[in-house]
């Protein structure tokens, strides 16, 4: 056995030296350019897992520069080049990438992957080291049962995850993965509170007394968190590169490398098939709306979300789309009066949404994976104040309509909800201008004690109203 201060130190790629799977990391950098990559894997794979990693790193390969490194590995590199040891990357990954991540870093000496032919994974890794190296010639640092092949023919065993070989031990300062917090973090259970708005149109049509109402609309909001969380995972494996670049995003469970992107994948395809089902039970009107907004954030997600004015608009129509799915369930028409201040109020919190992260740019610094510059400050600003000042009037002129009259006692109290929405969104606008608005104004909302009380003194005017 060749003395510690000779042996060359390897190291796998995915899970260890990077904290996420490279494979995954290519697949969906070219499905952001090619839409038709899905249809195209099955053929590839025919051919062979080897080959099908060649054909999709010649298609894209991800964004090196932006990838979540693990320090504790990096560290150790370092340390073994400093004390003038071979460092050496032995991955199954693809050849291109794994030159790719060596160039990055700078830390190899050597790199050994899979090659369009061989797949260099387990027992077949495992001899290549030996061939090179010899029995017990080398030590390995890995992290998952793929490395239960090579760990015994390395001299010391070091592992970056909870998996531990035999004789070996965790690499000190390996930063833990997974958890019920970050799972809680990546299906973004805080925005269920979003789909309240399912229950804006059953109560806006008076059926709080109705069993069978309350019955639909349960359902439908349980969809709709289902398919929502579904769908914001998805939103974060296309963002990946994005939203490492953004000051807050990047702390994202995917783009951190907190959470393996094919459990994630795994999880949003039970979800969106669990929301589908929840919705049939609310009857098929429902599932056609969920179905709608399904296709409808795929269009968000793969093109409108890089075109200016365009993204602000389909995310005001899947905010409306929420109050048509309540109003559909229960099978009450939906007020044309609602729909159009449902419009203008959406509209202007997703300009607000905007706002908030234009307001970091510089004049000609580009917003990561959207259309924005800093230059679109004003026009942001100004259209979205705009577009609330029209949602208050639409609220208003429906108050003074002789529809409010038939359907509450008193209906001069609903003038101070008109107040108290339009105080709101004043107060709203104002922050985001001044800089102390979060990159979501609903989840701000629900943090922020005005905003509560503002939501206590509409629903107050309500009641008094009836």
């Amino acid at each position: 056995m060749p003395a510690p201060n000779l042996r060359p130190l390897v190291v796998d790629l995915d899970g260890t030296l990077c904290r996420t799977d490279t494979l995954w990391e290519t697949f969906f950098a070219a499905w952001r350019r090619y839409w038709w990559l899905p249809l195209a894997v099955p053929l590839w794979l025919l051919r062979g897992r080897s080959a099908f990693k060649r054909r999709l790193a010649s298609v894209a390969l991800p964004d090196i520069a932006s990838l979540p490194w693990n320090s504790a590995v990096t560290d150790a590199l370092r340390d073994a080049r400093a004390a003038g040891r071979t460092t050496v990357l032995a991955t199954a990954a693809d050849d291109l990438v794994a030159q790719a991540c060596a160039a990055k870093l700078g830390l190899f000496d050597r790199v050994i992957a899979s090659d369009g032919i061989r797949n260099l994974k387990a027992h077949t890794k495992a001899e290549q080291l030996v061939a090179l190296f010899g029995e017990q010639g080398f030590d390995y640092i890995g992290d998952s049962r793929a490395d239960l092949a090579v760990w015994p023919h390395a001299a010391q065993r070091f592992t970056v995850s909870s998996l531990l070989p035999a004789g070996g031990q965790r690499l000190p300062g390996t930063p833990a993965a997974g958890g019920v917090g970050r799972w809680l973090k990546l299906l973004r259970v805080r925005h269920w509170v979003k789909n309240v708005l399912v229950f804006v149109a059953p109560l806006a049509a008076h059926q709080w007394a109705v069993a069978a109402s309350w019955h639909a609309t349960l359902l439908t909001f349980a969809a709709f968190c289902a398919v929502c969380s579904s769908i914001y995972v998805v939103n974060d494996l296309f963002d990946l590169a994005s939203d490492r670049a953004h000051p807050s995003k990047r702390r994202r469970p995917l783009a951190a490398g907190d959470l393996q992107l094919a459990p994630a994948a795994l999880a949003s395809g039970a979800l969106l098939a669990g929301g589908l089902v929840l919705a049939w039970f609310a009857g098929w009107a429902a599932v056609a709306v969920i179905g709608a907004y399904v296709l409808v954030n795929a269009g968000y997600t793969s093109w409108l979300k890089r075109l200016p004015v365009y993204d602000v608009f389909c995310l005001a129509g899947l905010y409306t789309l929420r109050i048509v799915a309540g109003a559909v369930a229960v099978g009450v028409p939906l007020s044309a009066w609602l729909a159009a201040f449902s419009v203008f109020a959406f509209l202007s919190l997703a300009l607000l949404k905007r706002a908030a992260d234009i307001d970091r740019l510089a004049p000609d610094q580009a917003l990561p994976g959207r259309g924005y510059t800093g230059r679109d400050a004003a026009f942001v600003n100004g259209f979205g104040v705009g577009s609330a000042i029209a949602a208050c009037l639409v609220l208003a002129l429906y108050v003074a309509s002789d529809q409010v009259s038939t359907l509450y006692g008193d209906p001069l109290w609903l003038w101070g909800m008109v107040a108290v929405v339009l105080l709101w969104l004043a107060r709203m606008w104002r922050l985001a201008m001044a800089g102390l608005m979060d990159d979501d104004p609903v989840l701000f909302a629900t943090r922020d004690a005005v905003s509560w009380g503002c939501a206590l003194a509409t629903g107050v005017c309500v009641v008094l109203a009836v």
